[in-house]
């Protein structure tokens, strides 16, 4: 149920709500097989996208996989390798992954939410984008990594325990996901999601300013939080003049 109906969820329902909304760039949503068998789905899917040529369409590409870890914490994708410098267990992040990141981070700091980093392990779905030189990012609430003091003292929970306990478990089941979780990754990945569906010139240059942008929060600093490793969901949106958005 955490890994991965939680990110899963959540992006049926974005889709949903988006039904009736107007956008600048298509979005497309995208639930992905076989990833626990090397990313199976996400590879075939880039790998069609590069012979058709569509693959120049895509923007940023957004992961979401497990997104309801009972003792969670909030991980952002770590986009400009500042936490997770390139090397073992850390991919770097195309240009404007960084941009991705810090714009999570502040939709957190605007809702007084603190956030933290996980790295491009290569343990999801965004593998095959990031590969390409797409932009990615995405969020993640933590697997079998251990919770420390400072992530509880900052996201509640219990230090010293799993951020899920139930991971690739058959206790992952219904009562092995947090809702307060659930509400609050959400949130962000409609903002977000929204956001790009509209303009993605922050990200890649692609497409014009939104009008009436409001200031934006203060800028994500540093990072004390880095903390796990993932497994997968999705969207990417793409600009009508050549750029696409992925989400999954």
């Amino acid at each position: 149920m955490n890994d991965n109906g939680t990110g899963s969820a959540a992006i049926l329902a974005v889709a949903e709500a988006m039904t009736k909304v107007k956008t600048a760039n298509k979005v497309r949503f995208a639930w992905w097989g076989a990833e626990e068998q090397g990313l199976l789905g996400a590879e075939h899917y880039v790998s069609d996208l590069a012979a058709s040529g569509e693959l120049a369409k895509v923007g940023p590409y957004l992961n979401f996989d497990m997104i309801g870890s009972p003792n969670f914490g909030r991980f952002v994708y770590d986009g400009d390798n500042s936490a997770f410098p390139v090397g073992p267990g850390a991919a770097e992040g195309p240009a404007g992954s960084g941009q991705i990141e810090q714009d999570f981070h502040d939709y957190f700091a605007s809702e007084n939410l603190p956030s933290g980093e996980t790295a491009f392990s290569g343990r999801s779905d965004y593998g095959p984008f990031i590969a390409e030189g797409i932009p990615a990012g995405g969020l993640f609430t933590g697997a079998e990594g251990i919770k420390t003091e400072e992530q509880a003292a900052l996201f509640g929970g219990v230090a010293g325990m799993a951020y899920d306990s139930c991971y690739h478990a058959a206790c992952d089941d219904t009562g092995n996901v947090s809702i307060e979780s659930v509400d609050q990754m959400s949130d962000a990945i409609a903002h977000l999601t929204l956001t790009y569906a509209m303009s993605t010139v922050d990200v890649n240059g692609a497409g014009e300013p939104v009008k009436g942008k409001g200031k934006k929060a203060d800028r994500y600093e540093g990072n004390p939080l880095g903390g796990g490793t993932e497994s997968g969901g999705g969207l990417h949106p793409e600009h009508d003049h050549d750029h696409e958005l992925a989400d999954r």
